[in-house]
């Protein structure tokens, strides 16, 4: 006689690690040898109120004078049957820091007392172009929020 498996239910597999710090600095030449231009992006760590998440990112700082910037802000949730991380909402910004330019994505979820967590996190895509027309882009990811929000 085979032995029965008992009722428990397995553990959910733990979210892929995030690959990136949850800030980043993009560094490109400029118009001379010797000069640069770089930005700060970040990414916050989600809010979660209610049925409603919120993901906010974008530009910290910018030095060297870029002439263009952009930044998008994506509220990300782990997939558990995929092991994917899928978009959830979107929010873009089209505008050069300082002053600290962000924008927030936001998507509503359902909270059942008994659902397990679910993994949510920010992602901010970012670009900027010098004066000497030389661009560059990084993505970073925030820390993981844990709640029975999916």
């Amino acid at each position: 006689m085979a032995p029965a498996a008992t009722g428990a239910p397995a553990a959910l597999a733990a979210p892929p690690p995030n690959p990136a710090p949850p800030e980043m600095t993009v560094t490109t030449p400029d118009s001379s040898p010797t000069a640069t231009t770089e930005c700060d992006f970040y990414a916050s760590k989600p809010n979660h109120s209610g049925s409603r998440m919120t993901g906010t990112g974008g530009i910290k700082t910018c030095s060297g004078g870029p002439v263009a910037c952009t930044s998008e802000a994506d509220l990300e949730f782990c997939n558990d049957f995929s092991d994917l991380w899928m978009t959830a909402g979107t929010s873009r910004q089209t505008k050069c820091a300082p002053p600290l330019r962000s924008s927030t994505a936001a998507s509503t979820c359902e909270n059942r007392p008994g659902d397990p967590n679910v993994a949510w996190r920010t992602t901010t895509v970012g670009t900027l172009v010098s004066s000497g027309g030389s661009h560059g882009s990084g993505t970073v990811h925030s820390p993981v929020l844990y709640v029975p929000c999916a």
